[in-house]
């Protein structure tokens, strides 16, 4: 009985993405979580710090799908904490503590595409801005539960879901600060583990918000191969 009690919780901790079934253990380093008093008081943003600025991404227990390159320690190799988007700089990693459970990209095992970013915290924490914008809407979005949509400008759009809770305060066509608090991680809709689906829009097309913008990298090889030295013929006939 106690070994089935166990194997229930068990199941009950780890969760995933609703299109992944990718299970979520804790981040492999993260910063405490703060938690707040209740909405609205929490979202006060004289009073609610601002996004902390994370200067590494790691995986979560350095398992998960779409990953990228992964470096010794289980971090995230190419990332840098904002993208270049012609609306400009935009956090990567919008959140309190997070580690990168699964990546935009096509998958393989369940042939389906992954439209951003899971980022897993089973301790939740608070979602930000990635940037100054206008709030398109706050609400209940099916499978993607508690939904905050942000427009940027320029055709740059950032998308938040499965969100716990959403800023009370939130309607459409507000003014949203960068950097400020407009929920909490969760796991509703359609998702069994507490972890913010990142999303970002450029031109209307959905891009990866852990590579976009970087610069593109490039291989070489060292060379194997040996020439023999050119062959002097001498001048023709009459000529020195």
């Amino acid at each position: 009985m106690k070994r089935r009690l166990a194997l229930v919780l068990c199941a009950l901790t780890l969760g995933g993405c609703a299109v992944t079934n990718t299970s979520y253990p804790s981040p492999t380093v993260s910063a405490p979580i703060a938690h707040l008093p209740p909405a609205p008081s929490a979202y006060n943003y004289t009073a609610v710090a601002r996004a902390p600025l994370h200067s590494e991404l790691f995986t979560c227990n350095r398992g998960g799908s779409n990953l990228g390159e992964i470096g010794l320690r289980g971090e995230a190799s190419r990332y840098s904490p904002y993208m270049d988007t012609p609306a400009g700089p935009l956090l990567r990693t919008p959140t309190e503590a997070a580690c990168l459970s699964s990546g935009f990209g096509w998958r393989d095992m369940s042939r389906r595409q992954h439209s951003g970013l899971d980022l897993a915290n089973p301790s939740g924490g608070f979602i930000y801005a990635a940037a100054d914008g206008r709030i398109v809407s706050a609400d209940w979005r099916g499978g993607y539960g508690n939904f905050v949509e942000i427009d940027h400008g320029s055709n740059v759009r950032t998308r938040y879901a499965h969100l716990a809770e959403i800023d009370p305060n939130l309607r459409p066509g507000m003014r949203i600060p960068a950097g400020a608090a407009i929920g909490r991680m969760g796991m509703t809709g359609n998702a069994t583990g507490v972890h913010l689906h990142y999303e970002v829009s450029v031109d209307g097309l959905l891009v990866d918000p852990l590579h976009f913008g970087l610069p593109p990298q490039y291989q070489a090889t060292p060379v194997t191969q040996t020439f023999p030295d050119p062959i002097t013929l001498p001048p023709p006939d009459g000529m020195q």
